[in-house]
């Protein structure tokens, strides 16, 4: 568009508006997340939870990081992946869900800076930050809103037999992160969804230390009702044999 001097005179210079003038703080936000590797961003109301829960902000920013086919392949393909990682003390510095689970954490903290420097009030919700602030017990390995939760108000999907998040598009295959903020985002809260497991008990048969007991999720079911923590060994055999997660697999991978 053309400028004027103060004669009236059109100028030969041409004016481009900034694009942060003119972008949404959401686009902002998500141009932003999908830069630094997210696979998508989703924005939630959640002025209806407790403040123990929602630290007074009333929106959250939760994005995902998609785990690869090729990385779902190899878990399904060798039964003893994490533990022989475990034996070979602890190798996880290259593994695909483990550095995910980090950058989920470095990106929330980043947005939680992103934000902070816009004016806003923001909360990260990385593993580090709700360590420091005292949110995490290790005694019942909980915090007071876990990711999935935020993910469900958000319309992501449901809580499976295993007591991960499925999605349509991605089943399991997913690392989570989250942001607590009072930017005026534009955001809804979804009523969480019924399972769409049906009979399928594929996560349960799987389970090698019997840590899924096989109760589907719904408002009056709490995590100890489906899972037993203690027994987990996070071992990602209910994460890749889902067949939400195979589904993806597979038509990834031109199957």
């Amino acid at each position: 568009m053309p400028t004027y001097m103060s004669n009236g005179i059109p100028s030969t210079q041409t004016y481009w508006p900034d694009a942060n003038l003119t972008m949404t703080l959401e686009k902002q936000i998500e141009i932003y997340l999908k830069d630094l590797g997210a696979g998508f961003v989703r924005f939630v109301d959640l002025s209806h939870l407790a403040p123990k829960q929602n630290k007074g902000l009333p929106y959250a920013v939760v994005f995902g990081l998609v785990l690869s086919p090729g990385y779902i392949r190899e878990v399904a393909d060798t039964p003893d992946y994490v533990a022989r990682r475990v034996e070979n003390d602890y190798d996880f510095d290259d593994d695909e869900y483990y550095l995910n689970e980090l950058k989920t954490g470095e990106l929330s903290d980043k947005l939680f800076g992103f934000l902070e420097e816009k004016g806003f009030r923001a909360h990260s919700l990385s593993d580090e930050n709700q360590a420091k602030q005292g949110d995490y017990d290790a005694s019942l390995q909980a915090t007071p809103l876990p990711h999935k939760t935020i993910a469900l108000l958000a319309g992501l999907g449901w809580i499976g037999r295993h007591n991960l998040l499925v999605t349509d598009k991605y089943g399991s295959g997913v690392n989570i992160g989250a942001v607590l903020t009072n930017a005026l985002l534009s955001a809804h809260s979804y009523e969480p969804p019924f399972p769409k497991c049906g009979k399928c008990r594929q996560c349960v048969d799987v389970c090698q230390p019997g840590a899924i007991k096989g109760i589907l999720w719904g408002k009056d079911v709490v995590r100890d009702d489906i899972i037993d923590v203690e027994k987990c060994t996070t071992c990602l055999k209910c994460l890749v044999f889902c067949p939400w997660t195979q589904a993806y697999m597979k038509k990834a991978s031109g199957f």
